[in-house]
């Protein structure tokens, strides 16, 4: 498409925040436009808006004036998106809802199929797939019935360096080709620098991004650790997967906190399902001990809304409380820690998983757990979501427990992970590393 855009072919609206005096008319064209905030900056509440939903949100004002009739929104909870049973369903769910042509259909599905970013069965359930996975998918589908507008709710937060770039890539082409508008809205100011135009989310305004991306710094951790892991000829594959583990072995000992980096879909999670016996394998072990015994162990998966279900914050507190695994003398240590994060706890304690952002559900249960009784937390994508500021606080806090307690983090955030971990098992090398030193093999 060239020539002028008419009136569908823009996003034209006005923001203000009237606390702050701020007003201002917004123009967005065809291309990949990268909207920067720390969580809780009302990103999401941006996007709705856009959808024309969460009218009543109460920071600021949006006021459209043009906005393409075609829009697609791919969530920032990937599993929100998905409705199918199997893969192939998932892939041909939206081409089903647009059009009753068989033909058209299987065509479509086809030239889709091609252009998935991961190999599996058609008949795959869409739950075993890994969270970037499911991003991957999410963004193909949102592609695949042609939109003119797509908003991107931290959609790609799952996705490690190489993915990243290749899904971009992706988005881009299909810039290209259908001259849509792609509003990409992110906690990660590393993306930034994908965008066209580069913008900066905050609670007082929106302004172009002029500012500076500041560095993790390298942490120290006290040595003398008594933690390992071992993994001893283990095999495990889900149904219509390829073979994730295939008779491995594993040893990992004398660290404080160890991390677990990857690409997506490679079994970084599943490690933690079978630590913790969510998952079984089919020969072989593993095992993580504490002075040679079995270590007790908290895991805060990727997905956290699991861990509380329908039950409110503070339930999930009795429930701590109830199993002697947080002592009631550091309730209000838990909530200074809290409010150290901008998290007041007497305004989310009544809140349930469905009432509150997955960033801040994901940082009040790290925070709650991080002042209980276990030998080592599993900590499943910590930083998702989280603006630079906060993986700082973040990191802040779990330098603390580990002085005297161990933590096991996984996730696709490598500057995290190599900043913050006295080693790193690096799953695409199958390498174990100190900083940026390899010190074990496992081949």
């Amino acid at each position: 498409m060239s020539g002028e855009l008419s009136v569908t072919d823009r996003l034209q609206f006005k923001l203000s925040f009237p606390k702050f005096g701020f007003a201002e008319t917004f123009d967005f064209n065809s291309g990949l436009h990268v909207l920067y905030g720390e969580s809780g900056s009302g990103k999401s509440a941006f996007v709705n808006q856009i959808l024309g939903r969460d009218k009543d949100y109460e920071n600021f004002e949006l006021s459209i004036s043009s906005c393409p009739e075609e829009m697609q929104k791919v969530f920032q909870n990937p599993d929100t998106q998905i409705v199918s049973s199997t893969l192939e369903g998932e892939l041909a769910f939206s081409l089903e809802c647009r059009s009753a042509d068989q033909e058209y259909i299987s065509a479509e599905l086809t030239k889709i199929k091609e252009d998935l970013f991961f190999k599996s069965a058609a008949h795959r359930h869409p739950a075993t797939l890994s969270g970037g996975e499911k991003e991957m998918l999410n963004v193909l589908t949102a592609c695949s019935v042609r939109p003119q507008l797509v908003l991107i709710d931290d959609g790609l937060s799952f996705l490690n360096t190489d993915k990243k770039k290749e899904v971009v890539q992706y988005i881009q082409d299909r810039i290209d080709d259908l001259n849509c508008i792609v509003l990409w809205f992110t906690s990660d100011c590393n993306d930034l620098h994908f965008g066209v135009t580069q913008w900066e989310l905050t609670l007082q305004a929106l302004k172009p991004w002029t500012g500076e991306i500041k560095p993790l710094l390298r942490v120290e951790h006290k040595t003398g650790s008594t933690m390992s892991i071992t993994c001893q000829n283990l095999s495990f594959n889900y149904d219509g997967a390829a073979d994730l583990f295939d008779d491995f072995n594993l040893h990992i000992d004398s660290f404080r906190a160890l991390g677990i980096t990857g690409a997506n879909g490679s079994g970084k999670t599943t490690i933690a399902k079978l630590l913790l016996a969510i998952e079984q394998p089919e020969s072989g072990s593993i095992k993580l001990c504490k002075n040679s015994s079995k270590a007790n162990i908290a895991y805060l998966e990727q997905f956290p809304e699991k861990m509380v279900g329908v039950d409110s914050l503070d339930v999930f507190v009795q429930r701590l409380l109830a199993a002697g695994k947080l002592d009631k003398h550091k309730i209000n240590h838990a909530i200074n820690n809290l409010k150290n994060c901008q998290l007041e706890w007497e305004q989310i304690k009544e809140k349930t998983a469905l009432d509150l952002p997955w960033s801040t559900l994901r940082l009040a249960l790290t925070i709650w757990l991080l002042n209980s009784e276990y030998d080592l937390l599993i900590l499943d994508e910590p930083t998702f979501g989280l603006g630079r500021e906060q993986v700082l606080t973040l990191t802040r806090h779990l330098q603390l427990y580990v002085k005297n307690k161990y933590l096991l983090i996984i996730s696709h955030d490598t500057e995290f992970i190599y900043t913050f971990c006295d080693r790193v098992f690096d799953m695409d090398q199958n390498t174990v590393l100190t900083g940026t030193e390899k010190i074990t093999s496992n081949e």
